[in-house]
């Protein structure tokens, strides 16, 4: 290859990097092996963002990381092991971020509270990637989405063990706990409508989610009322 060519080659793999950065700004797909399989990744998120993961061909995402449709082929034979792999790092992800959450505190306020507080400073900051994982990630077949679903029910388990608790030792003042956890599941999920443009950061609507949470559940001894604001 001709050393114009090399460096024209280098120069669209800096442009992919810099113009895709924002697909995940906490670096999900940094430890990805091998390392060539990660820009493939990053387009997949880019492409199903923008087009859906229907509507998307291989050669589109192999585009938009500067290869040929035959490149892609060296790490993923279909877009459907993108999306795999592109979900299982996101669901492990905000898994490991519940799983912690938990450890930090031991009373149920605060426990709840840093969950609430880990996922929607996650499903903001990496608002590109949770939108894609979250809606498309239905259109795996039966044995990969049951893997995805198995993540999900650890992370409503978590949460409905933690109202129960709160409930138990009479912190927390809900009718249905079932309820409670579906409603505090969907409102995590900020990523279809946050705009990093917007008034908030990312940090100061998780405060704003925190305090919305505490209430619905009746949350005694909240430590203040925050007022509520949504970002457009």
């Amino acid at each position: 290859m001709a050393t114009n060519e090399l460096a024209e080659g280098g120069a669209k793999r800096m442009a992919f990097q810099r113009e895709h950065e924002h697909v995940s700004p906490r670096g999900l797909f940094d430890q990805v092996e091998p390392k060539g399989s990660r820009r493939f990744l990053t387009a997949a998120v880019v492409a199903f963002s923008g087009r859906g993961y229907h509507a998307t061909t291989t050669r589109d995402i192999a585009t938009l990381a500067g290869s040929s449709p035959a490149g892609i082929y060296t790490y993923y034979a279909t877009k459907a092991d993108l999306l795999y792999e592109i979900s299982v790092i996101a669901h492990q992800y905000i898994l490991d971020e519940t799983i912690a959450a938990v450890a930090v505190h031991e009373d149920p306020i605060g426990r709840i509270s840093e969950v609430v507080r880990r996922s929607v400073t996650y499903h903001a900051e990496e608002h590109v990637l949770a939108r894609v994982v979250n809606t498309d990630f239905r259109a795996l077949d039966v044995p990969r989405l049951a893997a995805i679903l198995k993540m999900r029910r650890q992370i409503s388990t978590i949460v409905r063990d933690e109202v129960a608790r709160g409930v138990e030792l009479g912190v927390f003042d809900v009718n249905h706990i079932e309820g409670a956890t579906i409603a505090i599941l969907r409102l995590l999920d900020v990523a279809p409508w946050y705009n990093e443009r917007g008034p908030m950061s990312p940090a100061e609507l998780a405060e704003v989610y925190v305090a919305l949470i505490l209430k619905m559940v009746g949350a005694s001894h909240q430590g203040g009322d925050r007022d509520a604001a949504v970002n457009g």
